[in-house]
């Protein structure tokens, strides 16, 4: 149902109704004639119509998308540049702190070497660097030993020569376990001692 203006008084009027009920006008009787004059109108109407213009809305919603996308690149780009800034920053101070330290330490080795050097010096010097130098096979612990004539178990036959000489005498024995030596000097006190086949002294009396 539809509303259509009556021809003669140009009251709207139901198209389903039978006459206008301002003027009496048969509205049943004419329907096709009022119809065919309406037409012309109503199909002006559709033509001139516009539809509604959704380009400009396309275009900015476009235009947004793609700003929103420069902004996280930007930003994807500084929060990146700004990583590998604090990685070679932390790089250059670690190498820094590296090579100071290499320096510190070399500087410390220097020291080190130059101290050991000098003691090495003063005592090469020395009555036991002098038995050092002639028997590096020695510690110097036992070369330091030997200069002040001390006795120890664990010393060598060798360095009671160094210090004593030849022993007045050497007895051997065995027992079954290898040979076993005595050696004593007459003049000394302890005068005997008593070592193995390794020549290492384990007793003395």
């Amino acid at each position: 149902m539809s509303l259509i203006k009556c021809p003669e008084c140009s009251n709207f009027v139901s198209d389903t109704a039978v006459q206008c009920p301002k003027c009496g006008y048969s509205i049943k009787d004419n329907l096709d004639s009022i119809q065919k004059t309406k037409l012309p109108l109503q199909s002006q109407n559709v033509n001139t119509a516009q539809k509604p213009n959704n380009g400009c809305g396309i275009v900015v919603l476009i235009l947004i998308i793609f700003g929103f996308l420069i902004f996280l690149v930007n930003k994807c780009s500084d929060s990146n540049t700004k990583k590998n800034t604090d990685i070679s920053t932390k790089t250059e101070i670690e190498t820094k702190i590296s090579k100071e330290d290499s320096i510190k330490n070399q500087a410390r080795i220097d020291s080190i070497d130059k101290k050991d050097k000098i003691e090495e010096e003063k005592f090469m010097k020395t009555k036991a660097g002098k038995i050092y130098k002639k028997h590096p096979e020695w510690s110097k612990e036992d070369c330091i030993g030997i200069s002040e004539r001390k006795i120890w178990i664990g010393m060598s036959y060798e360095m009671l020569v160094y210090m004593r000489g030849k022993p007045n005498n050497v007895n051997t024995s065995n027992y079954g376990d290898g040979l076993n030596y005595q050696a004593c000097w007459y003049d000394y006190d302890p005068s005997c001692f008593y070592f193995g086949e390794n020549h290492i002294i384990t007793s003395y009396n």
